[in-house]
C-alpha cells in the first residue's frame, strides 16, 4: 500500500503546501529503499534461551561455546551488504529502532538472537541457527543476517501495523470509524503513522477542487486522562501555530488569525477548540486553513481544512459528531501510571 503523503507533500510547489505543512500532523513521505528507517545496531550478551540451545547442540561434551564466536563487525558488514535500510548506525543512538545482536557458537554449529527494539521497548526477537563446519565467520554472519532479514520480511516487522501490534497501541485499523463521504467531500485512505504516539490520519479529497482537502488526526495525548480539556486543546493548537509562524517567515508570508484559538462547541454540547489562518504574501494568492480539536476519551482528534472556517465549520461539526475512536490501549496505560508514579516520586 503507497504511504499517504502529508498535504505538504502532494502540494509542495503550491504556496498552500508551506502552509498546511504545520497545520496538519500528517506523516512523513519516505524513500522506498528496503526499510525505510534507520536503523541503530548493538552486540549484547547471548540469553539463557540461546546458551542452551548451544549447549544442547554440541555433539561432544569437550566442545564449548564460545560467547561472540562471530565477530560483530562481521554481521555489521553483513547487514550494509544487504541494502536493506536507509542508514546503519552501528554503536549509535539516534534511530527509533534498535538491533542486539547476541551470538554463541562451536564447531558444529553457530547460534544467534536477533533481538529488535522500538524506543528501547522489545518488539521481536529471533532465535537462528546454522550449522555448517565449512565456512568462515564472515560467511556465516552473511547467511544468519539473511535468515534474520527474510523473518523480517515474512512477518512485515518494520510495518507500522506490527508495531502497533506488538507495543500494545490502539487498534485503529479496527476500532477507530470514520464516515465515507461528509458532503462532497470522499474518504481518500487511513492509514497508520510511522509512530504509535502520532496514531492514524483519515484524508478526505473534493470531487471538482482538488486543493481542498481535509485531514482526520486521531492520536493519544500523554497527560493524565484527569487534564482539563480547555488546556489540553488549547496546548494541540498552539504548537500547529508556533510551526506556522516559523514556515511563514521563511517564506515572506505575513501569517494572520482571522479567527484566533478559541473553544468550538458543536451541538451545544461538544466542546473543541478551533482556529483559522491565513497566509498573504505580495505574488501569491492568499491561503486558508482551519484547524479543530476535539477529545474523545484518550484521543485528541484533530480535524483540518485547506479553507476558511466560515466553510470548514459545518464539516468539522459533521465529522466530530459521527467519529468514533479506540479505547485506551495497553501502552498508554502503562505509561500514564510511569508517569503518575514518576510524579509521586518527585
Amino acid at each position: 500500500m503507497r504511504k499517504l503523503a502529508p498535504i505538504s507533500t502532494l502540494f509542495l510547489s503550491s504556496l498552500l503546501a508551506l502552509l498546511i505543512t504545520l497545520l496538519v500532523s500528517a506523516g512523513h513521505a519516505r524513500a522506498s529503499a528496503s526499510y525505510h528507517h534507520s536503523l541503530s545496531v548493538y552486540s549484547t550478551y547471548p540469553s539463557n534461551a540461546l546458551f542452551r540451545q548451544c549447549e544442547a547442540l554440541k555433539k561432544s561434551n569437550s566442545e564449548q561455546c564460545v560467547e561472540d564466536a562471530i565477530p560483530v563487525e562481521h554481521f555489521l558488514v553483513a547487514l550494509k551488504n544487504s541494502n536493506a535500510f536507509t542508514r546503519l548506525m552501528p554503536f549509535e543512538d539516534g534511530g527509533d529502532y534498535e538491533l542486539l545482536i547476541a551470538n554463541m557458537g562451536h564447531t558444529d554449529g553457530q547460534y544467534a538472537e536477533f533481538i529488535l527494539q522500538w524506543r528501547g521497548l522489545e518488539i521481536s526477537s529471533t532465535p537462528l541457527s546454522y550449522n555448517n563446519q565449512q565456512v568462515s565467520t564472515n560467511q556465516a554472519a552473511s547467511v544468519l543476517v539473511d535468515m534474520w532479514l527474510e523473518k523480517v520480511r515474512k512477518d512485515n516487522v518494520f510495518s507500522n501495523v506490527f508495531l502497533f501490534s506488538a507495543l500494545q497501541a490502539s487498534d485503529y485499523t479496527q476500532e477507530l470509524f470514520v464516515p465515507d463521504k461528509i458532503g462532497d467531500f470522499t474518504k481518500l485512505e487511513t492509514q497508520l503513522y510511522d509512530d504509535p504516539f502520532n496514531g492514524a490520519i483519515t484524508r478526505y479529497t473534493h470531487s471538482q477542487f482538488e486543493d481542498a482537502l481535509i485531514d482526520v488526526t486521531v492520536y493519544p495525548f500523554m497527560e493524565a486522562l484527569s487534564v482539563k480539556d480547555g488546556e489540553l486543546l488549547n496546548a494541540q493548537l498552539l504548537d500547529d501555530v508556533a510551526r506556522a509562524e516559523q514556515v511563514a517567515q521563511s517564506k515572506a508570508l505575513t501569517l494572520s488569525q482571522p479567527s484566533p484559538a478559541s473553544p468550538y462547541t458543536v451541538n451545544s454540547d461538544i466542546v473543541g477548540w478551533r482556529i483559522g489562518l491565513k497566509a498573504e504574501s505580495e505574488t501569491s494568492p492568499t491561503l486558508y486553513a482551519s484547524t479543530y480539536v476535539f477529545r474523545r476519551g484518550d484521543k485528541i482528534v484533530k480535524v483540518s481544512t485547506t479553507f476558511p472556517v466560515q466553510f470548514s465549520d459545518p464539516i468539522a461539526d459533521e465529522l466530530i459528531a459521527s467519529i468514533s475512536v479506540p479505547t485506551e490501549s495497553v501502552l498508554m496505560k502503562n505509561i500514564r501510571q510511569l508517569l503518575q508514579q514518576s510524579t509521586q516520586g518527585d
